[in-house]
């Protein structure tokens, strides 16, 4: 049981791990549950580039102690792939020694040069990976379905590009069938993907069964919700690129990803009888307001709402971050933190008043409980919660809230940026990571 609190406080696990052996036993499997390592070879701290992590975790035995794993590129966009001529003996060795990973992450995937001798170098992932996360993938789309088909157990997808991959299909693309159909009923996560994409993978593998939804610029979201319509059950409003940072919206068409072909009405969710939740980033419903009247983001959540079908609905989450409170900044490097001054607190009290009016006609389209998920960094985090709890306070007290959400939900989740020395870095340099969770 006390493993079990200290699971995410590494700074801990290690003091317990120096107790007696029966404490390492028990805290070593966490303390090496995640194994990250770049493959830019000019990072910054040398022990982390491509395969020193591997091989100093194979010294000590801890390969199949991992259950994640990632290679990151800091550029996507100019990086060279990852290919086969990034192992030699020894490093595939001690690649192919990590066989208990659930969840994986490779930047710049060449997959045409694996084949066709693919299983030879990811084969021992095939029983036991649960999560796929690629960017940037280099292939054509029946090469990365193909790739996405090795693994049968595969439940979570991710697949991000910086901007729409048209990579033509090569003469034989008809032959690439995958070897199983993976049941695929978690996560699925894109962006900047073409609807060729999407449509072969439904074909290939028999629909889409996931149950939550985060796609932006992704051609065919008609075909995905409907496909989704007896699965899906949470879906997210608010885009994000690959690395986790917030898009600009200028209008609808940028939330409603027309500029991959869509519009506002591929967004029609009267078809899906099991969904449950909607997620939004506040920052964009506060790029709708304007003079007291919506746009972009909110008319985005107003016709969303109104083509609810779904008896199962019963929340919609917003979700605050850093930039949501004003006069903060997250601590990087050696920046203080900033306080708020009286007229910025005042400011944002006004802000707030203003979500909380939205929030209230949003539910007189319809009937949901108000969720208000708090995701800041480490540093401000109790400040910025005890800001959105006193907005919640005062506006409890006013006529009409209520009838919203009696006992609106605060959830404080920092990303503790200590968990991870390589996460920690790639914060502390401003280097675009393309797995930090929002």
């Amino acid at each position: 049981m006390i493993i079990g609190h200290l699971i995410n406080d590494t700074h801990s696990l290690l003091a317990c791990s120096l107790t007696c052996y029966s404490w390492y036993i028990a805290t070593v499997p966490h303390l090496h549950h995640t194994l990250t390592t770049s493959a830019w070879y000019s990072f910054t701290n040398s022990k982390f580039v491509w395969p020193k992590p591997l091989r100093g975790a194979h010294k000590l035995g801890l390969l199949p102690l991992v259950r994640k794993f990632q290679i990151h590129r800091r550029d996507l966009q100019f990086s060279s792939g990852f290919s086969p001529k990034r192992f030699n003996c020894c490093s595939l060795r001690h690649f192919r020694a990590l066989t208990n990973v659930q969840d994986l992450g490779i930047d710049c995937l060449d997959i045409p040069s694996f084949m066709p001798h693919i299983q030879l170098y990811l084969g021992h992932f095939l029983p036991t990976l649960r999560s796929l996360a690629m960017g940037e993938p280099n292939g054509s789309r029946r090469q990365i379905i193909y790739f996405i088909g090795l693994f049968r157990h595969l439940e979570d997808l991710k697949i991000l590009y910086d901007k729409v991959n048209r990579q033509e299909e090569p003469e034989d693309h008809a032959t690439l069938i995958p070897p199983f159909v993976p049941p695929l009923r978690g996560r699925l996560t894109m962006c900047s993907t073409g609807v060729g994409l999407l449509k072969d993978m439904i074909d290939l593998f028999g629909g889409a069964r996931f149950r939550y939804l985060d796609i932006f610029n992704v051609g065919g979201t008609r075909l995905l919700l409907d496909a989704c319509a007896g699965t899906l059950e949470t879906l997210r409003l608010y885009p994000s690129d690959p690395r986790g940072k917030e898009r600009s919206l200028g209008n609808v068409r940028a939330l409603a990803n027309c500029s991959a072909g869509s519009n506002l009405l591929d967004f029609n969710l009267s078809q899906s009888k099991s969904l449950r939740t909607l997620e939004f980033r506040v920052r964009h419903l506060d790029s709708g307001l304007r003079n007291g009247s919506l746009y972009a983001a909110g008319s985005l959540l107003y016709y969303v709402l109104s083509t609810i079908s779904s008896p199962l609905f019963s929340k919609v989450v917003a979700v605050y971050q850093d930039y949501d409170f004003c006069g903060i900044a997250p601590p990087e490097l050696n920046t203080p933190l900033l306080w708020m001054t009286g007229e910025e607190v005042t400011r944002e009290a006004r802000q707030h008043a203003k979500r909380f009016g939205v929030f209230r006609s949003m539910h007189r389209e319809r009937d949901f409980q108000l969720v208000l998920c708090v995701d800041v960094w480490e540093g401000t985090g109790d400040y910025a919660l005890g800001l959105l709890e006193e907005a919640v306070a005062v506006e409890k007290k006013r006529v009409g809230f209520n009838r919203v959400s009696p006992e609106p939900l605060v959830v404080f989740r920092p990303r503790n940026s200590r968990q991870d020395p390589v996460e920690y870095m790639i914060g502390a340099l401003n280097i675009p990571n393309p797995w930090l969770p929002l």
